[in-house]
């Protein structure tokens, strides 16, 4: 009984909007082991590393699923965030996993010819898959950036880290390998 009436709330929690975070408080998730990010062809967790913050709401203006940074620091004046990104694949361009990374590079060098990208080491999530990662120099705003790349069937999902200073692209590094380590793909949802 209980849990048709979890999966009878999951459904409703679908249809009341098509793009949403279902944040629960980490001291009470109810057997949600992090946040509940839906939308279009999507639904997966990710949970926050100890002592970030996730937030599904702030960065819905900048196109991002939610923004993630330190307690007692904000998504604006953080020294260290990261956020996460739904890219659907619903144009030749951006048709496989390769493609959308192909184009990421291709803008971000666009933008400023100084600008370094290079392979990193992939990250496994909690649900076994390889994440694709890449590093990302900013010449131009001499910003640091990690790039996890997760492949789904009708979407790629993209994990930020972003830093102005190496040393604390460092220090933040391990909370970005776990929350890439807590991501879960829940289920793909129908677009009706």
């Amino acid at each position: 009984m209980i849990k048709r009436l979890a999966s009878a709330s999951f459904v409703i929690l679908l249809a009341v909007g098509t793009i949403s975070a279902f944040q629960q408080d980490p001291h009470n998730r109810n057997g949600v082991d992090g946040t509940i990010l839906i939308g279009r062809n999507y639904s997966f967790i990710l949970r926050e590393p100890a002592g970030w913050l996730l937030d599904g709401t702030t960065g819905k203006a900048q196109g991002l699923d939610a923004v993630i940074y330190r307690e007692g620091e904000s998504w604006k004046t953080g020294v260290a965030v990261m956020y996460a990104r739904v890219i659907p694949k619903d144009s030749k361009e951006r048709e496989t996993i390769q493609k959308v990374i192909e184009n990421d590079v291709d803008e971000f060098k666009k933008a400023n010819q100084m600008s370094r990208v290079s392979e990193s080491t992939p990250l496994t999530t909690r649900d076994k898959k390889n994440a694709t990662v890449k590093d990302f120099y900013d010449a131009g705003n001499k910003n640091f950036e990690t790039v996890a790349y997760i492949d789904e069937p009708k979407v790629v999902i993209i994990i930020v880290l972003t830093v102005r200073q190496k040393e604390d692209f460092d220090k933040a590094f391990p909370a970005f390998k776990d929350l890439v380590g807590s991501y879960f793909f829940v289920q793909e949802l129908s677009p009706n």
